[in-house]
């Protein structure tokens, strides 16, 4: 057995064979292109496999204690399991060769060795290893990125249920509430408040915030919200307005020593954040919309009714004032009657008189009766608005 100079950039090949002038005159030729090793016998060449798993093995199928099919099986359930095994053998019949692919070859050269058939199976088996090699990497990859693309899409997938469930949050708490359901699914904390016409809400995952949750709240409201999203340290500040959001542990700059999935992780999780809570401020400008139409209806209902109590009021007042227009013009027609003995006047000019007070009765009237259209139109409009 032998481990001569190890060059990094050569692969090794490990050549197992009872015979040493076969070693000696193998492992020569080879080491131009590669790093050799050679053993006399199957249980020293499983010794070498045990320290470093060479590239590729040649092995002689004849040698004593244990043949070199015996050594394939035993190389199989070692840390060469996967290296290419080339058998070197005398024995040229089709059943040796189907003892040596059951063993768990992967070639077979006849002896005497032919140089030239040698180098080209060395070459095909190491280029068959580096294929498998360059396989498994993109397998590894791909499987990575499969698995990463699972994550994102069970992190958006919570971003779609929260907008799902958000015709559901009729006020601040029960939004609050779908906040941070949806952040635990993030395994994220931190404190909440949010503000509009609907009045304040300051919480956090279990109920009320803190005194010192709602001083940090406080600070973050007097800050400017250009960017909107700002580091705190270690942790990540949300100014939306009319939603303010500290998550805790949530670092937005990371360092380069921060492992590269955490802080892929930490990236997306602040972008979805801002996704929440983009839609939560959609969710309470739609709130906010409700309460001023409840309140205006409610403005308008009361205005309505006092309008109607105004209106009843003029109506019955334009009533009254009508009839008491028109005693008195009555009152007139019969003192001016009466006068007419006593003033001497001629039938002419007493029908002239009676005419008179009786068109200036006429004129007076439908002046009236003009604030009673008034009255009327008023009324009709009043009726379209209820």
């Amino acid at each position: 057995m032998s481990e001569p100079n190890h060059n990094p950039d050569k692969r090794t090949i490990l050549i197992v064979d009872d015979s040493p002038e076969l070693l000696s005159y193998l492992g020569e030729i080879l080491s131009d292109d590669y790093n050799t090793q050679v053993a006399s016998c199957g249980a020293l060449a499983l010794e070498l496999v045990e320290r470093a798993p060479p590239d590729l093995i040649l092995l002689d199928v004849v040698m004593p204690d244990m043949d070199g099919y015996e050594t394939c099986r035993k190389l199989r359930d070692s840390a060469a399991g996967a290296t290419p095994v080339i058998f070197l053998s005398a024995l040229t019949s089709l059943d040796e060769r189907v003892q040596g692919y059951v063993a768990g070859g992967d070639d077979y050269i006849c002896k005497p060795v032919e140089l030239p058939e040698l180098m080209v199976k060395i070459q095909k088996q190491l280029a068959v290893v580096a294929k498998r090699r360059d396989l498994g990497q993109q397998l590894d990859e791909a499987v990575g990125m499969v698995l990463s693309s699972a994550d994102m899409a069970g992190e958006i997938g919570v971003v779609l249920e929260f907008q799902r469930q958000l015709s559901t949050c009729n006020d601040y708490t029960r939004l609050s509430i779908n906040i941070f359901d949806a952040l635990e699914r993030y395994g994220l904390d931190g404190c909440l408040r949010i503000q509009g016409r609907m009045g304040v809400s300051s919480r956090n995952n279990k109920g009320d915030c803190s005194t010192l949750e709602s001083s940090i709240l406080d600070h973050l409201a007097t800050q400017s919200p250009d960017p909107r999203i700002q580091p705190f340290g270690q942790h990540t500040s949300f100014n939306f307005g009319s939603i303010l959001l500290f998550i805790r542990d949530l670092p937005m700059y990371r360092p380069p020593d921060m492992d590269s999935e955490r802080a892929d992780r930490c990236g997306r999780h602040i972008d979805n954040v801002a996704l929440l809570l983009e839609g939560a401020c959609t969710r309470v400008i739609t709130l906010d919309n409700e309460e001023a139409r409840i309140d205006l209806n409610i403005t308008v209902t009361n205005m309505m009714s006092m309008t109607k109590v105004a209106l009843a009021d003029i109506s019955a007042r334009n009533q009254a004032q009508s009839g008491e227009v028109l005693q008195l013009f009555e009152n007139l027609a019969s003192d001016v009657e009466s006068s007419f003995m006593s003033l001497g006047l001629l039938p002419r000019q007493e029908e002239l008189l009676r005419d008179l007070v009786q068109s200036y009765m006429v004129e007076v009237m439908k002046t009236l009766a003009k604030s009673k259209a008034t009255e009327a139109a008023l009324g009709a409009v009043i009726a379209q608005l209820c």
